[in-house]
């Protein structure tokens, strides 16, 4: 008995060696032997060592946030063969798993035509985990604005902001269109990034210190640059002023439009959150707190044409509408260092029937609308030896994602 343990021991042991379970990347710089740790203060949230726990919701320890509740789950589909993903980045033919080992990634999901074919958490993450959209809910506004004109509230994108917010009169703001917002072509200066973000960092101070319209007027001595429609630049303050508009016309905060609107009747399967200022008002330049599945169902709802769950939640119309160029300023345009590609109604245009919503640090959906495939991400880029080529890979990655996927039909 005993040399019968003995040498199930060591045939364990001789397994354990063979078969080493491999370091995550950065996991120790990222906080693993502490648990991937809470931050003790909101500055300190963002550091290396908290930003695991930050954005798969840390952050509503510290920013007041609104719930989105979810109606009844519409059940996403898991294949039982999983279609293998190969793609080539700087000379070498690569797989997923050699991306997922290289990359800071917490989730990464491809749907196609609805159905999860690879679902990955890393750094003790999971699918309970409510990860920060960033600057993907931007675009999430983009989709309220049209519900908002099929709803009558607002009469058309050419209409001025100042009518529904009359305190912009007097302002910079008070020629500017709901066209204008959508497409970042204020021609008003705006710095945003971790380089030359004052701006940006003074709207956050607004938002923690007063919030509501004060986040907007604080900014009433803005400087010109262009004519209204004739350039662009990537501004989180006409997101924010956007959000203040729709709230103002449907008459509801856009949380509460939003779960009425887009969340219940997506089927979503777990509550949402979205950040909010010191008045209670959403933080519309970003930070919806979702699941990765979630957010794969606003991935397919948009792969759809609006479509999701047996309804027409979306009007395929306005869909057309933001997911189109609306002049040649837009073409290729981007923030800091990602890839330049076209920019529709809040929503980034990156090929013909491709688009994506974006999100600071690596936060992405990628959707396919011809070919139904979508491709979420949560990730916690920042200070690594291969930061650089992080966007370049991840495109890579994505073209190996459609390429594969489609050589399967």
């Amino acid at each position: 008995m005993q040399r019968t343990l003995l040498s199930l021991t060591l045939g364990t042991l001789a397994l354990a060696i063979h078969w080493p379970v491999q370091a995550e990347v950065d996991e120790v710089s990222l906080g693993k032997a502490r648990g991937y740790p809470a931050a003790p203060t909101l500055a300190q949230a963002g550091s290396n060592e908290h930003i695991v726990w930050s954005n798969s919701g840390g952050y509503e320890k510290f920013l007041p946030f609104k719930t989105i509740k979810p109606g009844t789950p519409n059940r996403l589909i898991k294949s039982e063969k999983s279609i293998p993903i190969a793609y080539e980045f700087l000379g070498k033919k690569l797989t997923l798993k050699d991306y997922l080992d290289q990359r800071r990634v917490t989730s990464l999901l491809i749907m196609k035509d609805g159905v999860i074919h690879h679902e990955h958490y890393q750094y003790e993450r999971n699918e309970r985990h409510r990860f920060n959209s960033a600057s993907m809910g931007k675009s999430v506004v983009g989709l309220l604005v049209g519900l908002a004109i099929q709803d009558g509230a607002i009469q058309s994108v050419d209409d001025r902001a100042a009518q529904y917010i009359p305190e912009l009169q007097g302002t910079p703001f008070e020629k500017l269109t709901i066209k204008h917002l959508l497409t970042m072509s204020t021609g008003l200066a705006w710095s945003e990034g971790t380089a030359a973000g004052a701006q940006y960092k003074k709207m956050l101070q607004i938002m923690e210190e007063t919030g509501g319209l004060d986040v907007v007027l604080g900014f009433k001595d803005i400087q010109v640059l262009a004519e209204p429609g004739a350039a662009y630049f990537y501004s989180s303050l006409d997101s924010e002023l956007l959000g203040r508009v729709l709230a103002a016309a449907v008459k509801k905060n856009v949380s509460t439009y939003f779960e009425e609107k887009i969340w219940k009747p997506l089927g979503a399967e777990s509550t949402a959150s979205w950040y909010t200022d010191r008045k209670g008002v959403e933080r519309t330049h970003c930070c919806v707190g979702a699941t990765t599945r979630d957010f794969g169902r606003i991935g397919g709802l948009l792969a759809n044409q609006g479509q999701w769950n047996g309804q027409q939640i979306i009007p395929s119309e306005w869909l057309q509408q933001m997911t189109m160029l609306h002049g040649e300023h837009l073409r290729k345009v981007a923030i800091d260092r990602e890839p330049r590609m076209g920019y529709g109604y809040h929503i980034w245009l990156m090929a013909p029937h491709q688009i994506a919503l974006r999100g600071h640090r690596g936060q992405v959906i990628f959707i396919d609308q011809l070919n139904k495939i979508v491709m979420v991400q949560t990730a916690v880029y920042g200070p690594a030896p291969n930061a650089m080529t992080n966007f370049p890979e991840l495109d890579a990655l994505w073209s190996g994602v459609v390429a594969s996927m489609t050589a399967q039909q």
